[in-house]
Order: structure tokens, then C-alpha cells, then sequence
């Protein structure tokens, strides 16, 4: 009894167990904890085991920006219910599998795993000139009825400027207001017209006047890019689309969600590029 006692104890001391997960590791220096991942001089984007994906801006290869300004990237499968409420179904990481080995050139690598109620979806990435480009798509429903699923991919741009502070001092307002006057989220919509927002002003990301009839292209461009721009763009048969969670300025932070039309792309061959240039 005492061993037990004494075994529960320093379990408990040690917080929750990790997860393991399915898919398997790269050794080299800076890609431990990796499947898969590429690094440029402009970016770096690794595909943990996990699931959990990141994209690092870096200033030159080996020197990312802040970790602050890392953009997140979401595998998920989205579930519409009868009432018509929306809920996002993450992965479930100890189901991950791969028929690839760990890479950082990769080439048409898959990714497979599931989510609650045993939905299967399929994940895609290719290394691409100057970028990543990145696929997905539902496998099987699962216990869920298949008309309430969609396979999405979302990009968590985080706040570029968490850290300014300026309150009242009108010296430190112009100074920042200077300071993000070339700051820019460009819009391209299907029918090719181009929209440049305020990231300052107060704007409503998921409103129909903000997403229109679909984006197929966001470029983004903020000071703390260090001269940096990141581009996301939507191929033939799927769409980008903006959301945030309130009306606010886009330099807060914002999600750019990629989706397929799985009518049109049964295959899964529609890709969302995302470049750092």
C-alpha cells in the first residue's frame, strides 16, 4: 500500500501524462517533436506529431520573428447540427498514422487521424517554391451523419502588436499610428476584385461585406513582419473565408479557414498555398 501510495503521489506531482501520439519524430537539431517540416530564409513550417501545426516568419533562416507573431494552423472537421449550430471536432492525436517516414522535404506526405465520433480525414502537404501547399479532406463519417461534415484547415493570425501599450500619450498614438500606416489585409474575391482593409479600424471579419461571394487570395503585411508578407491562397473548387470573435481591428488578430468543395473535389486534389515572401 505505501508503494502505491507513494507511486499515485508522484504521478499526481508530475501533472497529466502526455498523449502519444501515432505519428513519429524527427531527430535533427530544431525538428525534434516534427513529423514534417520546411525551412527557408523566409519561413519555417513544421507539422508537429501531435497534429499541431505552426508557420514561423523568420527574418533569416535560423532567426524567426517573436514567437508571439507565430501563425497557428488547425486541422479540424466541422460539424453542423440540426439547430444549425456549428462545432469544430479536433483530432484526436493518438489516432494519427502515416504511410511516410518523418521529412523535411515533403512530397505528397499524408497524414491520417480522426476525430470524435470516429470521422476519418486525410491531411496532404508538398514543399512548393517559396512555400507550403496543403490539402484535406473527409475519409469517412464515422457514427456522424456525412451531410454535417466538412474538413477545414484554419490559419490563427495572432495579434501583431500584443505588446504596444500606448493609453492616452498622443506623442506614443502618432508614433504608432506612423509606425503601422503600410500595414495592410488585401482581399482577392472570385470575381478578382481586390480589397484592401484598415488594420486599425474597427471591421467585422465574418461578415458577408467582409467575405463577400468568397476570397480565393489574403495577403497580410504588418511592421512586425520585419518588411515580410504572408499569402494564402485558395485553389480552383475551394475558398478562404475570415472570422474573428468580435468586430475589431484586424491587426488583433483574425482566423483565415480554407475549405474544399467536396462536391467539386471528391479526390481531395484542391490545395491552400501559403507563402512568406
Amino acid at each position: 500500500p505505501r508503494v502505491c501510495a507513494l507511486a499515485v503521489s508522484l504521478i499526481c506531482g508530475l501533472g497529466p501524462l502526455p498523449v502519444s501520439a501515432d505519428l513519429p519524430m524527427m531527430q535533427e537539431t530544431g525538428w525534434l517533436g516534427f513529423f514534417t517540416g520546411v525551412e527557408t530564409n523566409d519561413f519555417k513550417f513544421g507539422l508537429g506529431s501531435d497534429g499541431k501545426t505552426i508557420i514561423k516568419i523568420n527574418e533569416k533562416k535560423g532567426d524567426s520573428l517573436a514567437t508571439k507573431l507565430t501563425v497557428n494552423l488547425d486541422f479540424q472537421v466541422e460539424q453542423t447540427l440540426p439547430d444549425g449550430k456549428v462545432i469544430m471536432l479536433k483530432i484526436l492525436p493518438e489516432t494519427l498514422e502515416s504511410p511516410n517516414t518523418p521529412t523535411t522535404e515533403p512530397k505528397n506526405t499524408v497524414i491520417r487521424g480522426k476525430v470524435k465520433g470516429d470521422a476519418q480525414f486525410e491531411v496532404t502537404v508538398d514543399e512548393a517554391r517559396g512555400g507550403i501547399l496543403l490539402g484535406g479532406r473527409l475519409l469517412d463519417p464515422g457514427t456522424l451523419p456525412k451531410d454535417s461534415l466538412r474538413f477545414i484547415i484554419a490559419a490563427k493570425i495572432p495579434n501583431a502588436y500584443v505588446d504596444v501599450k500606448t493609453g492616452s500619450d498622443k506623442k506614443a498614438i502618432k508614433a504608432f499610428e506612423e509606425r503601422i500606416k503600410e500595414d495592410f489585409v488585401q482581399l482577392t474575391y472570385a470575381d478578382k476584385k481586390r480589397v484592401k482593409l484598415s488594420t486599425a479600424e474597427n471591421i467585422d471579419a465574418g461578415s458577408k461585406d467582409t467575405n463577400g461571394a468568397g476570397i480565393t487570395a489574403v495577403g497580410i503585411g504588418f511592421s512586425t513582419y520585419k518588411g515580410k508578407e504572408m499569402d494564402f491562397t485558395a485553389s480552383p473548387n475551394s475558398v478562404l473565408t475570415l472570422s474573428g470573435k468580435q468586430p475589431g481591428p484586424l491587426q488583433d488578430g483574425f482566423t483565415i479557414t480554407w475549405a474544399a468543395d467536396a462536391a467539386k473535389d471528391p479526390k481531395g486534389a484542391a490545395r491552400l498555398s501559403i507563402e512568406v515572401r
